[in-house]
C-alpha cells in the first residue's frame, strides 16, 4: 500500500519502478479481502469514507475487461525470465467478479498504455469506481519479495541491483556530476555489463529522450586510461575503450542505445558500442546511485 496520493500514471510508475511490481490484481474474492485487511491493519493512517485506492483493472492485452495481469518489461523479462516472472506474479485464467458503484462509468475505460480513466477501490464498501487519471488517490501495488528494499523520495529502485537511482536532467561536466552525487551520499551511476546498462537506461531514458531514434549521452561512473576502464565505485566493469590512444585520460558517457561506429560498411552486432570516452569537460545529464535501504518503510 503506497501511503502517498498520486495520479493514476504516477501510481503505475511507482508500482513498476519503485517496487518492481504492478498495480494490485485479484484473481479471487479472497484477494480483495486481503486488500481490505491490509488497509485496515496498517499502523500509519486512518482512512475515511472518501478514501480510494488505484488498482490494476481495465482492458488487458486481449482487449477483455478485467484485472490487468501486466507482462514484465523487456529489461525485467531479460533479467528474470518469463518462467520466474510467472511464479512471482502469474497470470490467472480469470479475474475475481467485482461490484461497481451505482454511477460507475465503465464505458470510459479504454485499452491504452496511457489511459484517461482508471479504476479505484473503496475499502469501506468493497466496491469499485471509475476516476479520471488526473485525480490523486492512494494505490495498492503487488510486489515480489524485494519490495522490502526502499528508496528516498525522487530515487528509483532497481531491485536486481539493490540500488537506488536519481535522475539529474541538468547537463554538467563530469566533475560537477561527481560533486552533486557526493553531496547526496552517492556516486555517479554506472554498470558493470550490458544487462546492468539496460537496467539503468530503463530509468533515465524517459527523462532525457524525446525521439527514441535520437542518440543521447549521459555520464557513467567510469573513467578510462588508454583502453582500460575503471569504475568510480571500485568495481571492475567489462566495458573497454576501442580506439583509445596512449596517454588518453577520459571520462565515459553511455548512450541510450548501442550503435555501430560511423563509416562501417556493415554493422557487426558483436562490436556494437555502448558510449564514448570523452574529455571530462563535456556536459551531459547523469544519475546518482546508492544502495537501497531496507530500513525505510514507505509501504505497509
Amino acid at each position: 500500500m503506497c501511503d502517498l496520493k498520486s495520479t493514476l500514471h504516477n501510481a503505475i510508475e511507482t508500482c513498476k519502478y519503485d517496487y518492481g511490481g504492478r498495480l494490485a490484481t485479484a484473481p479471487t474474492k479472497d484477494a480483495i479481502q486481503i486488500w481490505i485487511r491490509t488497509i485496515y491493519f496498517n499502523t500509519k493512517h486512518t482512512f475515511d469514507d472518501d478514501t480510494r485506492f488505484w488498482i490494476g483493472y481495465g482492458y488487458n492485452h486481449q482487449n477483455e475487461l478485467g484485472f490487468k495481469y501486466e507482462k514484465p518489461s523487456e529489461v525485467m523479462e531479460k533479467f528474470l525470465g518469463k518462467s520466474i516472472w510467472a511464479r512471482v506474479f502469474g497470470e490467472p485464467k480469470k479475474s475475481a467478479p467485482i461490484q461497481w458503484e451505482n454511477d460507475a462509468d465503465k464505458i470510459s475505460l479504454e485499452n491504452s498504455e496511457c489511459p484517461n480513466y482508471g479504476v479505484v477501490f473503496n475499502h469501506k464498501t468493497a466496491k469499485f469506481d471509475i476516476k479520471h487519471f488526473d485525480e490523486e488517490h492512494y494505490s495498492l501495488c503487488e510486489t515480489p519479495r524485494w519490495a522490502k528494499l526502499q528508496c528516498d523520495s525522487e530515487w528509483r529502485l532497481v531491485p536486481q541491483l539493490r540500488m537506488c537511482l536519481k535522475v539529474h536532467k541538468e547537463v554538467v561536466n563530469f566533475l560537477q556530476a561527481h560533486s552533486t552525487c557526493n553531496s547526496e551520499g552517492s556516486f555517479i551511476a554506472t554498470a558493470q555489463n550490458g544487462d546492468e546498462l539496460d537496467m539503468i537506461r530503463n530509468v533515465i531514458i524517459p527523462y532525457i529522450v524525446e525521439n527514441i531514434s535520437e542518440k543521447k549521452l549521459f555520464w557513467a561512473g567510469l573513467k578510462s586510461e588508454y583502453r582500460t576502464t575503471y569504475a568510480m565505485d571500485g568495481t571492475n566493469p567489462l566495458f573497454n575503450v576501442s580506439n583509445g590512444m596512449p596517454g588518453d585520460k577520459y571520462c565515459v558517457a553511455f548512450t541510450n542505445f548501442d550503435f555501430c561506429d560511423f563509416g562501417l560498411p556493415v554493422c557487426n552486432e558483436n562490436i556494437l558500442r555502448s558510449g564514448f570516452a570523452l574529455p571530462c569537460i563535456h556536459s551531459f545529464p547523469f544519475m546518482c546511485q546508492k544502495f537501497a535501504d531496507q530500513s525505510i518503510v514507505k509501504n505497509i
